[in-house]
């Protein structure tokens, strides 16, 4: 193993390694949300007191409250592969467990990777829920009472960390949630009966703890270079039996701005002759990108909204995706902005078919859609208005009527309702439901304005 370094940087930081594993590349370190990994560790607490359960049937009996070295992989793995927001959306647990394997210099049993996922879920680390098409896990308590992040250094994928006894891994994992990325800074605890670390490391001596400590200290993650730069257990003034030890800070992962911890697979998209159809219409109208926002989840979502709608309809949403595309240049995190809209759309009775009038009329050049972010809700702000006022039938003949009109007063089109008339000096807002309602009525005042 050696440390990737680039431009022949000093081996003093050693944030990305090169390991024995599957990677493309060098490993780079690994993001845990605070409160996930507080509440994992507190599983500890209850040991004393829990039982076994097979949680699969062809797995070994496991405790409940207790963490076992595939839990820490596995949370690794959730920390790698769950995004930004703690959800993993359209991953099946057998890729999960693979894409582990991929990372780790040795693998685990696969039967006991799946015991301690349902082990996740039935504690309530790990929440499972249908979004759309998919199946989605979330992180319980993802965020919930803090924005802070523990980013843990790529040591824990190699061999010898995974071959220290248990214990030692927790308490690596424990002092690192309480130090943070703090540099050097010593790290410092009482041991007394009864105390967080027994509990934490199963053991009742300060001798036990100074064994799991030695084995950190004389771990050389890359060679001549020690997990950790020093430890000891002493009485202090008080009488008080003390834990200290300091982490090597070439193994300290400091937070940067615009470097990437995660890698979120995409979601796999259940095949149907729905999901082909709406992929080959999306990709007629030129958005096939689409079904990649965010992961696939947009896309999930759109397929379960459309499940039962027709082709004509699918047809009608691909365009409208289409014309949302071009109004905003949507990136990953907004394809559920799209879908939104979509929605209330889809649930509007008869929206899509006076669109569809709108735009055979040549009326719908006149909404005023520009770049405004708002502009995305304007047709069915149009629709809601005018869908009382007229049958499609009469709609489309005073739609009809109302062109010449527009077009001697608007040329080819608007892009804003803002109308700003240089000749009489004076800006005023102009919207087509009011003219055509208007129309119905014998007037065009919404024109002479």
């Amino acid at each position: 193993m050696r440390a990737a370094m680039e431009n022949n940087q000093a081996p003093f930081s050693l944030n990305y390694l090169t390991l024995n594993n599957k990677n493309n590349g060098p490993t780079y370190p690994v993001v845990i949300d605070y409160t996930v990994l507080t509440e994992f560790l507190a599983l500890e607490k209850k040991y004393a007191t829990d039982t076994v359960k097979l949680f699969r049937r062809n797995s070994h009996p496991l405790r409940t409250n207790h963490i076992t070295d595939t839990s820490i992989r596995l949370l690794m793995t959730i920390g790698r592969r769950f995004n930004t927001k703690g959800h993993l959306n359209g991953v099946t647990i057998h890729n999960l467990y693979r894409l582990m394997n991929d990372e780790y210099e040795n693998s685990c049993s696969k039967e006991q990777f799946y015991a301690e996922f349902q082990k996740f879920i039935d504690t309530g680390i790990i929440t499972v829920s249908q979004d759309g098409v998919l199946q989605s896990f979330k992180l319980s308590a993802f965020k919930r009472d803090t924005e802070r992040f523990i980013i843990i250094n790529p040591v824990v994928f190699t061999k010898k960390f995974t071959d220290l006894e248990v214990a030692a891994q927790k308490l690596f994992l424990y002092v690192t949630s309480r130090n943070g990325n703090s540099g050097e800074r010593e790290f410092k605890e009482t041991i007394e009966p009864g105390c967080w670390l027994y509990t934490l490391t199963h053991k009742n001596r300060p001798s036990q703890i100074k064994k799991l400590l030695k084995s950190l200290f004389d771990l050389q993650p890359v060679d001549q270079c020690s997990l950790l730069k020093s430890y000891s257990i002493s009485k202090d003034s008080f009488g008080r039996t003390m834990l200290r030890c300091t982490i090597n800070p070439a193994y300290i992962v400091r937070h940067e701005a615009g470097k990437h911890y995660r890698s979120v697979p995409a979601a796999k998209i259940p095949s149907s002759r729905k999901a082909t159809r709406l992929r080959q219409l999306l990709k007629l109208n030129g958005v096939s990108e689409f079904e990649k926002l965010n992961h696939g989840l947009p896309f999930s979502r759109l397929l379960k909204l459309t499940n039962r709608s027709s082709i004509k309809l699918l047809r009608h949403v691909s365009e409208r995706i289409h014309e949302l595309f071009a109004l905003h240049r949507y990136d990953s995190e907004r394809g559920d902005d799209i879908v939104n809209t979509i929605k209330y759309e889809v649930e509007s009775d008869h929206f899509f078919e006076y669109i569809t009038i709108t735009k055979q009329t040549g009326a719908y050049a006149y909404l005023g859609i520009g770049e405004d972010s708002t502009d995305s809700s304007r047709p069915l702000q149009f629709y809601r208005n005018i869908h009382k006022q007229f049958t499609p039938k009469e709609f489309r003949k005073i739609c009809l009527r109302a062109l010449p009109l527009l077009q001697q007063q608007f040329g080819s089109g608007l892009h804003s309702e803002l109308i700003q008339d240089s000749r009489n000096n004076i800006n005023y807002h102009f919207y087509l439901e009011d003219l055509l309602i208007n129309l119905k009525f014998g007037s065009t005042e919404q024109l002479a304005n």
